[in-house]
């Protein structure tokens, strides 16, 4: 699977009607252009789609057993394509009638979510806890092309985004959004998990983890390193291998 990239972000026009009051909403020329391709390829964009609601099933199945809701998206090393797995996963699990999902960009020191959806990234996360207000949830916007879907996807880095991650206040307000829509299942995109301690300092706000592997360049030794890192932290239920000729 290789990833793709909207371009030229818009707004859906202020005045039009949408399905939630209390939150902004975009328009996604990433999810338009999918539909685009779909329509002259069915056939790859069938098998594209299915693998990913081969996931989303597997995921949900295991997540609502277990009663967890936050599912953290890691790449195991920088390029595995965390973000394109994080972002399909939850319009796949969106498309599942009565299923609420926030994709949450917590990749604070290199965001992408907004670049990859094609949409208008919020205001940074550092300040939406300073200023206080409506915290984290005044920074979500519903997508247009998947009613199911809203995001909150930062448009600039963090200059010091792993004290950020680990700050209370962030912690804090990671519970009060997920008390104020306790039934939405939250997938979270994370940085790399090897190479920087941004990704550790965001997986204790997630329930369960699935780690996304470069199917291509990842190595025995990567694995063994995250199993190493991993110890303590929430539970793994299963690895991605992005990119791979299977």
């Amino acid at each position: 699977m290789t990833p793709a990239t909207g371009n030229d972000p818009d707004r859906t026009p202020v005045g039009q009607a949408a399905p939630d009051a209390a939150q902004g909403h975009v328009s996604s020329k990433f999810i338009r252009r999918e539909a685009a391709l779909a329509a002259m390829d069915a056939k790859h964009a069938k098998i594209s789609a299915q693998r990913f609601s081969l996931l989303r099933t597997r995921i949900l199945r295991e997540m609502r057993s277990r009663g967890w809701s936050r599912l953290a998206v890691v790449p195991v090393t920088p390029g595995a394509g965390g973000t394109f797995v994080a972002v399909n996963l939850a319009l796949a699990l969106a498309r599942q009638p009565h299923t609420q999902v926030t994709l949450i960009d917590l990749d604070l020191g290199k965001p992408s979510v907004a670049g990859q959806l094609g949409i208008p990234g919020c205001t940074a996360v550092s300040a939406a806890l300073r200023e206080g207000g409506g915290g984290l949830g005044a920074l979500v916007s519903r997508v247009d092309e998947a009613p199911n879907l809203s995001v909150l996807a930062p448009d600039r880095a963090e200059p010091d985004a792993a004290e950020l991650l680990q700050d209370e206040a962030l912690a804090q307000a990671m519970r009060q959004l997920h008390d104020s829509h306790p039934a939405r299942i939250a997938v979270i995109d994370t940085a790399a998990l090897l190479g920087e301690d941004a990704a550790l300092a965001a997986l204790p706000l997630a329930d369960a983890l699935l780690l996304v592997a470069d199917g291509r360049s990842g190595t025995a030794s990567d694995m063994a390193e995250c199993e190493r890192l991993l110890v303590g932290m929430p539970p793994v239920m299963g690895v991605v291998l992005n990119k791979s000729e299977d």
